[in-house]
């Protein structure tokens, strides 16, 4: 078991000088954390946790000005916001099963003072004005499933699922609203050796569509592609990269207010190649005595 308690002090104040506002914030948070484990044999045990973590705002969603960004959309940031506060449960178990690395977990977690980026209508035109505020809370109730195994010598495959029920609550225009969705996304990792030299990576995400305070996410899915080779005993090394192989990677997004409907479909430029040339005058590792054990977190980089 292990336990502790973090504090943190916070002092903020951003001025406007031609309006004569200050918005300050001046406060004390406490993160608790508690972990516990048990070991029920070698290479199975279960783990139990409580954490609070602080996600704070940047600097473009604290600027209090008004930016165009084309024809009909404005943006402005919010000077009053809060950080996020977020409370995660959890529970799991590692174990194996013959050479299959299983990992299931069960969590809840909320966010309190959820930070939303709200649409309305600017000035009573036909703009849309994209800004940011704290609404309210969200909850993640849900289970995770990870596998890591060998199907055959030269093909290493990295399966994870998440499934969670979702739901964001609080006030907006000065109501009191409620949305949930069922919502499951899964990350498929390949890694092939096809050679002493030569490995490849196959890497597949899916996001199912979701709910937000104002409208829903579609789903949305993207494949990835990469080759890696190695010369002149690992001095250099060429990886070659191509997301998006399938030019699947859009984002789909409609919202409403009381006085407005939008429909946003944004598809990025695909596929993506990308050539990474690496050489390496030092392999930085320090000479070791014969029968000295090298160290086991050295993990090369791919």
């Amino acid at each position: 078991m292990q336990g502790g308690i973090r504090s943190e002090y916070t002092f903020r104040t951003i001025s406007l000088v031609e309006q004569n506002k200050d918005f300050t914030i001046d406060r004390w948070d406490f993160f608790p954390t508690i972990h516990t484990s048990y070991k029920f044999s070698e290479g199975t045990q279960m783990m139990a946790s409580y954490t609070r973590r602080i996600q704070r705002p940047h600097g473009g969603e604290l600027e209090p000005f008004y930016t165009w960004i084309d024809a009909n959309n404005v943006r402005t940031g919010n000077p009053d916001l809060l950080p996020q506060l977020i409370d995660s449960y959890e529970s799991g178990i590692q174990t194996f099963i013959s050479e299959v690395s299983l990992s299931a977990e069960i969590y809840h977690r909320v966010t309190n003072n959820k930070v939303e980026h709200i649409r309305s209508v600017y000035n009573g035109e036909n703009v849309n004005l994209d800004s940011v505020a704290n609404i309210g809370k969200d909850f993640s109730t849900g289970a995770e499933l990870m596998l890591i195994f060998d199907p055959v010598e030269f093909w290493n495959v990295n399966l994870m699922a998440n499934l969670y029920d979702y739901r964001i609550e609080g006030v907006l225009y000065e109501e009191p609203f409620s949305r949930k969705s069922f919502n499951w996304n899964s990350r498929f990792n390949n890694m092939f050796k096809i050679g002493p030299n030569t490995q490849a990576q196959v890497n597949m995400n899916y996001n199912s569509p979701t709910v937000s305070s104002q409208g829903r996410w579609e789903a949305s899915y993207s494949a990835d592609v990469s080759v890696k080779q190695d010369f002149f005993e690992k001095m250099l090394s060429l990886t070659l990269q191509i997301r998006d192989i399938f030019r699947t990677g859009k984002h789909e997004f409609s919202s409403s207010g009381p006085d407005f409907y939008t429909y946003n479909y944004f598809e990025r430029e695909a596929p993506v190649v990308i050539l990474n040339v690496r050489f390496n005058f030092n392999n930085y590792k320090p000479n070791r005595e014969k029968g000295e054990p090298e160290n086991q977190n050295e993990v090369e980089e791919f």
